[in-house]
């Protein structure tokens, strides 16, 4: 597995981390759907988790006050419903919340969540339940990420969002977040509007002068980080 660096988890954008589970293909049914598509992926009863071949998709999660925060960008050479095919084992939740939304056209390939638990297929190919079990770990790490800017206003999760993205850097002051404003108003479960002001009180501080999918500027990081600690 390729390591992830730091700014993945920050942006909850994560690279292929479970590639190795191409060579388990023949035991999976391929599904194909089309850009701009919901998944439901939860619901079959059997439980299933699924490898995303082609495409890019995001775990998305609804609020009780109607808001969705988009949890995960996943790209090909993922594992999705991990959580839910091993959960089924021993409970009967749903996450009725969670959905999986098609950026692009999407090939995915379904395996039974029966398979994690076969004891003959875990003796038989060790390197991929070890696989599995690292990137559940990331995918952790970076779903506490995301949590870390809930309950706070925009203004706060923005300049958390920019500390964050510095120190992964090593305390950098201009980076590449590799997100665009869109995806990052999503994370953030806010309006692309609300970022958008955000931003421009930031630069008016004197803050930050940029933040795209290409450069994030900061200007004054005692101030960054004052504002981050609220």
């Amino acid at each position: 597995m390729p390591s992830v660096p730091a700014s993945s988890i920050h942006t909850s954008t994560l690279p292929a981390m479970n590639e190795c589970w191409q060579e388990a293909l023949h035991l999976a049914q391929r599904e194909a759907h089309a850009r701009g598509s919901y998944l439901v992926l939860n619901t079959l009863p059997e439980g299933c988790f699924y490898y995303l071949e082609k495409g890019r998709l995001t775990i998305l999660h609804g609020a009780a006050d109607g808001s969705v925060q988009n949890m995960l960008y996943m790209e090909p050479g993922s594992l999705i419903n991990v959580a839910d095919a091993l959960g089924r084992q021993v409970t009967d939740f749903r996450d009725a919340g969670c959905q999986f939304y098609c950026f692009t056209d999407v090939v995915l390939w379904r395996f039974e969540g029966a398979l994690l638990q076969d004891e003959e297929f875990v003796r038989t190919h060790p390197h991929l339940v070890v696989n599995l079990m690292t990137s559940l770990g990331v995918k952790l790490l970076a779903m506490h990420s995301s949590l870390s800017y809930s309950n706070t206003d925009a203004l706060t999760k923005i300049c958390r969002f920019c500390l964050n993205m510095s120190q992964a850097s090593g305390g950098a002051t201009e980076l590449v977040p590799h997100i665009s404003q869109s995806e990052l108003a999503n994370l953030f479960g806010m309006h692309r509007a609300t970022l958008l002001r955000s931003i421009q009180e930031l630069k008016q501080r004197g803050v930050i002068s940029e933040l795209t999918r290409e450069c994030l500027r900061i200007e004054n990081m005692e101030e960054l980080r004052r504002l981050a600690m609220q």
